[in-house]
């Protein structure tokens, strides 16, 4: 049963309690679109009502100036986090800017700066030089995939004209095994027989021995692994030290966060101040109601 319409029972005035300012103008909504969620607020502010149990219109205010102020710094709150998580995505393009700054340092300015493009280099060449290395010892008539044929067949051909002092005219060898609309830098899964038969066309083009041709590509492959996987530890361990360094906001946003921060508390806490002595006002008759001396423009000390 209801009272006048209302509800009877302590759950049911709990959760009408807070009706009738609601959609005031006392209460405001501080919700930032697409970021924030009204219900979210309207939840916090019911709590925070329901904690303070405010009585009065003016003891409602102060207790949603405490809702909304509390509201602001769970805000700076989430603008520090937000801060942080940007700063730390953009780790790996900071040090490829710095990187690319400094790379007419090195002795190849097109050298690859950027972390991705630096993991990758270390996972080709690591697969290029496995695809070598095992090369001898496979049987004739096994498929070798695409990316490992090509890094064969390609690797040789580097040798080759290193070795010969020349550039090896692809058109001019007789490569079997590979269609004739196919590019030596992209080979399509080849038997292990035809590539062979790539190397030693390739090696009487240069007039070299196909298994010492064979022996110094897989060097070369080794030696370029090795290199590139250093370089790979080495950025990790750059970004790593960046991402602790960036443990916490650069110094500008520190200090517009503390000083948001410092003023927000200083305001709740104001709030809370005058709401206690105003509640206390009402029921035992002691305090003055509004009469605290307010120091939120004295220096801190």
């Amino acid at each position: 049963m209801t009272n006048g319409g209302g509800p009877a029972t302590q759950s049911g005035k709990a959760v009408v309690r807070w009706n009738a300012t609601r959609h005031g103008i006392s209460s405001p909504r501080p919700v930032v679109p697409g970021l924030e969620k009204l219900e979210d607020w309207e939840e916090h502010r019911s709590g925070i009502l329901e904690n303070l149990s405010p009585v009065g219109h003016l003891e409602v205010t102060l207790a949603e100036r405490v809702a909304l102020l509390s509201w602001r710094l769970h805000r700076v709150t989430r603008y520090e986090t937000e801060t942080i998580a940007i700063s730390q995505g953009q780790v790996e393009e900071d040090i490829h800017r710095k990187a690319r700054f400094l790379r007419s340092l090195r002795d190849n300015p097109y050298e690859s700066t950027h972390p991705e493009d630096i993991r990758f280099n270390a996972k080709y060449n690591r697969q290029i030089h496995n695809a070598l290395k095992r090369f001898p010892s496979l049987e004739p008539g096994k498929i070798m995939k695409g990316e490992d044929a090509t890094s064969v067949v390609w690797s040789v051909l580097m040798a080759a004209q290193k070795a010969r002092g020349e550039e090896i005219e692809v058109e001019s060898l007789d490569l079997p095994g590979v269609p004739e609309d196919a590019w030596i830098e992209e080979l399509p899964a080849m038997k292990v027989e035809d590539i062979r038969g790539c190397v030693e066309s390739i090696a009487r083009t240069a007039g070299e021995d196909p298994e010492e041709l064979l022996e110094i590509a897989t060097e070369k492959a080794r030696s370029d692994s090795v290199s590139a996987k250093f370089k790979a530890e080495e950025v990790e361990v750059e970004i790593d030290v960046m991402r602790r360094e960036r443990i916490l906001p650069d110094d500008n946003t520190l200090e517009k966060i503390s000083r948001y921060e410092a003023h927000l508390s200083r305001q709740l806490y104001h709030a809370l101040h005058e709401l206690e002595n105003l509640q206390k006002h009402r029921i035992t008759g002691e305090g003055t109601p509004l009469a605290r001396l307010n120091v939120q423009g004295l220096p801190e000390t």
